[in-house]
């Protein structure tokens, strides 16, 4: 994975003003640039012109294609593959292996050295063997090293849902707030959609039901799906840190570390004709993604009669409700444009 840092990209391409902007946008690596859902948002979100955007793109490109041709030369340069005899002798005995390892025997023990020598090989069973199920043995191997939600995790996801608190529920830092109410997002795991994706999915493999036996595993791992859907769309993200932001003000506030009153918004405490300007930036907002569905916090989680069967089902994300935004009317506005082009008629 490239560890080239995307202020050291855009400098060497000639577009380093624009760093801190992509950085603001929880952009700090070049690979956080190969997994961005939605570059072209991205781009106009940092204010990149045609030009500079074409270069950038262009850059992009060329930066990629060159990570992943070292990748490849690696590869070439690994050591010479066994011959298929070796590969079938290491197979069968990988099969024997496992068949012991099914009846309960002590085979098992005596054919671990093939069944290492398969793995390391690069060997593809399919050529030389039937497929092998998933056995209780190795189903345990995983329960052990990922482990399983305790009771006490799992009620502390729903609780921390409930309560919209998705930097603990995810164990991400805390609010970056500093003495003056000052907040700065960028470089914060919270910005980075990997990141979320990452933990997300770690947390719904503790909690699936085909390995956690727990009654109420099923409703925590819907919670945890539906903070993968917010944290995921920029503008739901921005509504739910800016909740984070103003539960941190409020605890600084009742310690006596922030004094006064002034609006909370997103990037930190704001007052006098300051907090004016971005309450009426907030209330003129017009999102840049209007035409496209928003998640929407899923409260019948924590519904008195709500069933845990029904947060198993791999649907149950598909059919949480959503919000559309307001329809435009593109005619209209296109008709209203182009009566404003025309030049004035004089009698």
């Amino acid at each position: 994975m490239s560890t080239r840092s995307v202020r050291e990209f855009l400098h060497d391409v000639g577009l380093g003003e624009y760093a801190p902007r992509f950085i603001e946008q929880g952009v700090d690596t070049v690979e956080d640039l190969r997994y961005e859902r939605d570059l072209d948002s991205l781009v106009e979100d940092v204010g990149l012109e045609d030009a500079h955007a074409t270069t950038f793109r262009e850059a992009l490109t060329r930066a990629l294609a060159s990570e992943d041709g070292g990748k490849e030369t690696k590869k070439a340069s690994a050591p010479v593959e066994p011959t298929k005899d070796d590969l079938a002798k290491a197979v069968a005995a990988s099969v024997a292996a496992s068949k012991a390892r099914q009846r309960g025997g002590d085979e098992a023990e005596t054919s671990s050295v093939g069944a290492g020598f398969v793995r390391m090989s690069g060997a593809k069973t399919s050529d030389y063997a039937p497929k092998l199920a998933l056995d209780g043995a190795v189903r345990e191997d995983v329960n052990a090293r990922m482990g399983l939600a305790t009771e006490r995790e799992i009620e502390d996801i729903l609780r921390r849902h409930a309560e919209k608190d998705f930097l603990s529920l995810l164990n991400l830092r805390e609010v970056p707030i500093d003495s003056m109410g000052r907040v700065e997002w960028a470089g914060h795991e919270a910005m980075k959609s990997n990141e979320i994706a990452m933990r997300c999915k770690l947390l719904t493999l503790r909690l699936d039901s085909s390995r956690n036996s727990h009654p109420r595993a099923p409703l925590a791992k819907r919670a945890v799906e539906n903070v993968l859907d917010l944290m995921s769309h920029k503008e739901t993200r921005r509504e739910f840190l800016t909740l984070a932001v103003r539960r941190k003000v409020d605890e600084l506030r009742a310690e006596g570390k922030i004094q006064g009153g002034g609006h909370v918004s997103f990037t930190g405490v704001h007052y006098g004709s300051g907090a004016a300007a971005t309450r009426l930036a907030e209330e003129n907002y017009v999102s840049k993604d209007m035409m496209n569905e928003m998640p929407t916090y899923d409260a019948s989680i924590h519904a008195p009669d709500a069933d845990p069967a029904a947060g198993d089902a791999s649907a149950s994300r598909a059919e949480t409700k959503k919000k559309s935004a307001p329809k435009v009317d593109v005619s209209s506005i296109r008709a209203k444009l182009a009566s404003k082009s025309k030049k004035p008629r004089f009698m």
